[in-house]
């Protein structure tokens, strides 16, 4: 049992201070804490650009966002806005120093936190009430996240990441769709190649191989990517290598819109990148490439997920490394072959 009493425990400050995918993962907890105690109000603190995996989503009442960088000024309205937020309970769900100071400043008389162990200031451990042991143990990243739930008791046995749109980006994809000559009979593949981190991302001709194929077994292929330009760069090459004509809606979409189309297509394709838990959320089939990163941890947390990673051959698998030798390619990652991807495409659909 936990050391806190959840009937105690009425307004709950919950802390993420990561990447859109992480942030995503860990709506999963917020489900687990509203489904224990239903009246609970739930707050987030997210960074910018981030906010969209949790708003909307019924186990949250509240997105705050931070952005880095922005002065002391910044700083001190954010935690000012937090005292005003009168939480019995914060939680700190990242190892950073950041977030565990927010907690503190929050007010909150309980704070969980991940044991920092020697990581950190001196003295961080005391900035918590209450710490979790963070255990790496072969369990996807959203399950880890949910152990802050320990102290109070809650051990969920179904976890759910959710991921919720509106109406109107779903009326506007749909509208979209429709301009593009995809009706709502359209069988749609979202092919989604490109990452941040480009030592993650498939060989280019192997993409358009694998959209020649999508496009001949009777799919409409829609690709997607972020709105970097190197990611939009990347897309536009492997578009110009199909011989078929994917539409192209590279750097087009919001996160909610991006979310929108994943629900109205049959399934997706990608890599190892937070497009990757946005379609698994919304529960559509997908397939997903993995070379140096852990699988395990970072793989798409659905029951209709196929992920390829070439483990027999290459033990080094994961590795956790930017490339091989420095490089900026996985050779792991690069090996996979279009013929794996189609039979993991054909095996979902059917």
């Amino acid at each position: 049992m936990g050391n806190i009493v959840l009937s105690d425990i009425d307004r709950v400050l919950i802390i993420k201070l990561r990447h859109i995918g992480d942030v995503l993962l860990s709506s999963a907890t917020f489900k687990a804490l509203k489904d224990a105690r239903p009246g609970i109000r739930t707050a987030a603190l997210v960074p910018a650009g981030t906010e969209d995996m949790l708003t909307l989503n019924p186990s949250v009442d509240e997105v705050i966002t931070f952005r880095k960088g922005q002065g002391l000024a910044n700083e001190l309205r954010l935690i000012r806005k937090l005292r005003q937020g009168r939480y019995d309970l914060a939680i700190n769900m990242t190892e950073g120093d950041r977030g565990a100071l927010l907690a503190l400043f929050s007010g909150a008389r309980y704070r969980i936190g991940f044991d920092p162990g020697s990581r950190g200031f001196f003295g961080k451990k005391l900035l918590y009430t209450e710490t979790v042991k963070q255990v790496y143990d072969g369990r996807h990243r959203a399950v880890i996240d949910m152990d802050v739930l320990g102290p109070l008791g809650i051990m969920p046995e179904e976890i759910a990441v959710e991921l919720f749109t509106s109406a109107s980006d779903d009326e506007y994809v749909s509208s979209l769709l429709m301009k593009n000559g995809m009706g709502a009979g359209t069988k749609i593949a979202v092919v989604h190649p490109t990452s941040r981190w480009l030592f993650k991302c498939w060989r280019d001709e192997a993409v358009a191989e694998v959209i020649d194929r999508l496009e001949a077994s009777g799919l409409r292929v829609v690709v997607t990517s972020g709105p970097d330009e190197r990611e939009m760069e990347k897309a536009a090459r492997i578009i110009s290598l199909a011989a078929s004509r994917p539409v192209d809606f590279t750097g087009r979409l919001t996160l909610k819109r991006l979310a929108a189309l994943f629900k109205m297509s049959s399934i997706f394709f990608g890599v190892d990148t937070a497009p990757m838990h946005m379609a698994a959320a919304v529960g559509i089939p997908v397939v997903a490439l993995f070379g140096p990163s852990d699988f395990r941890l970072w793989g798409p947390f659905s029951d209709k997920a196929k992920l390829l990673a070439k483990t027999s051959d290459f033990p080094c698998i994961p590795c956790h490394r930017d490339g091989c030798n420095g490089t900026k390619k996985s050779i792991c990652l690069e090996a996979i072959a279009p013929d794996e991807v189609m039979e993991a495409v054909a095996g979902l659909l059917k």
